[in-house]
C-alpha cells in the first residue's frame, strides 16, 4: 500500500535519490531551499512511503502563484526535466495526489517537466537537450567534436590569448551577472536577478561551479555548470558581444567539458533548447552530442503553459521593449517578473 505524505527527513530523502537513476539535481532538498529562498514559491512536495513507512517515491512541486502567467504546481520551476520518482505505482498515487490538490484549490493547471503516464495529461515536445558521451580518455571526447567548427574555434581561442579559469569569488559572480544581464536583455528577456546566482553558489554551493573566460585581463564570458552524481549540466552562460570573435564560450564549455572527464562524469548535458531555435541546436550538435526530446506534461489537457508559448505577439512586443529599456530599469523590471516564468 502506497501512502502519500507531505514532509519527508532529509538524510531519507537524500538516501532514496541514491536508488533512483532518473533523479537530478532538481529533485534535491537544497534545490527545494534554493527556490524557497529565493522567490519565496510555496512547496507543495508530495512523497510515497510503504508499509513499513520508507520512502519509495516523490513528486516536487511548488506552487507558483503570478497574475501575468496563471497560478500553476509546476514540477519543478527553473528545472528543465524533473518528474515523479518510483515505480509505476507509486508514480501513478503522486500524480493522482497532485491532481487531487489541484482540483480543490484555486490552481488553474499543473506542468510536469517529464512525462506523465496519465491519460488526463496532455504532453508538449516544444524543448530538446543535447548529451555529450564523455570519456576519462580525453582524447576520445575530443575527437568526437567537429573539427572544422568546435575544436578549430577552441584552438583559435587559445591562440588569441584567451585563458579559461574556474572561479568562485564573488567579485567574479558579480562580472558574470553583468555580462548575463547584457545578454539577456539583447535577446529582449528578463535576465536573472542578482539573488539568483548568489542563492545558488551558497546554497547548491557543491554542485555548481563557474568558468571565466578572459583576454588581456578581461572577463569577456562566463558559464555556470551544475553538477549532480555523474552528470555535468550547462546551466547558465553569457559573453561579451562585442568580443564574441574570440570565441570565449567555446572556451569556457571546452574547459567544464575537461573538468568533467578528469572527474569521471559520463554525460555532459548542453541544457535546454526551444525546437524552433535552429541556430543552437546546430551549435549544441557540433559538439558530438546526441539530441534527445523533452517532454513536458500538463493537466488539465487544454491547459497552456507560459514556458512554450514564446512566439505569441505580446511576447515579440515585450522583447522589443525590453531591449531598449536602459540597463537600471531592465534590472529592476527583470527583478519584478523573473520569478513568474520560472
Amino acid at each position: 500500500m502506497v501512502e502519500i505524505i507531505a514532509n519527508a527527513n532529509a538524510d531519507e530523502w537524500h538516501k532514496f535519490l541514491q536508488t533512483q537513476c532518473d533523479a537530478t539535481l532538481y529533485h534535491t532538498p537544497e534545490w527545494k531551499a534554493f527556490l524557497e529562498k529565493t522567490f519565496g514559491y510555496e512547496p507543495r512536495y508530495l512523497y510515497a512511503t510503504d508499509e513499513s513507512g520508507r520512502l519509495i517515491g516523490m513528486l516536487p512541486l511548488f506552487e507558483v502563484k503570478s497574475r501575468l502567467t496563471g497560478n500553476r504546481l509546476c514540477s519543478v520551476p527553473f528545472s528543465h526535466e524533473c518528474g515523479c520518482l518510483g515505480d509505476s505505482v507509486t508514480r501513478n498515487a503522486l500524480i493522482d495526489g497532485a491532481v487531487a490538490f489541484r482540483d480543490k484549490s484555486h490552481i488553474e493547471k499543473i506542468e510536469i517537466r517529464s512525462t506523465v503516464e496519465n491519460p488526463c495529461f496532455q504532453e508538449k515536445n516544444t524543448f530538446c537537450t543535447h548529451i555529450l558521451e564523455l570519456s576519462q580518455n580525453l582524447q576520445e571526447t575530443w575527437k568526437r567534436l567537429d573539427k572544422s567548427s568546435v575544436r578549430w574555434a577552441i584552438r583559435k581561442s587559445e591562440k588569441l590569448g584567451v585563458s579559461v579559469e574556474s572561479s568562485t569569488t564573488i567579485e567574479d559572480l558579480k562580472e558574470f551577472y553583468e555580462l548575463n544581464c547584457l545578454t539577456k536583455q539583447i535577446l529582449g528577456v528578463p535576465c536573472h536577478p542578482w539573488k539568483f546566482f548568489k542563492n545558488l553558489f551558497s546554497i547548491l554551493n557543491g554542485n555548481v561551479r563557474m568558468y571565466i573566460s578572459r583576454h588581456k585581463g578581461n572577463t569577456i564570458a562566463g558559464g555556470v555548470i551544475e553538477h549532480y552524481r555523474d552528470r555535468v549540466l550547462y546551466g547558465y552562460g553569457a559573453a561579451d558581444p562585442s568580443q564574441l570573435y574570440l570565441h570565449p564560450y567555446n572556451a569556457f564549455i571546452w574547459k567544464s567539458i575537461e573538468d568533467a572527464c578528469i572527474n569521471g562524469c559520463r554525460a555532459y548535458d548542453f541544457g535546454r533548447t526551444s525546437c524552433d531555435n535552429t541556430g543552437l541546436i546546430q551549435f549544441k550538435k557540433k559538439w558530438g552530442t546526441q539530441e534527445r526530446e523533452l517532454c513536458y506534461s500538463y493537466y488539465p489537457s487544454s491547459g497552456r503553459s507560459v514556458v512554450t508559448e514564446r512566439d505569441s505577439t505580446i511576447c515579440r512586443l515585450g522583447n522589443s521593449v525590453i531591449r531598449t529599456m536602459p540597463m537600471s530599469a531592465y534590472k529592476a523590471f527583470s527583478m519584478s517578473v523573473f520569478g513568474h516564468f520560472g
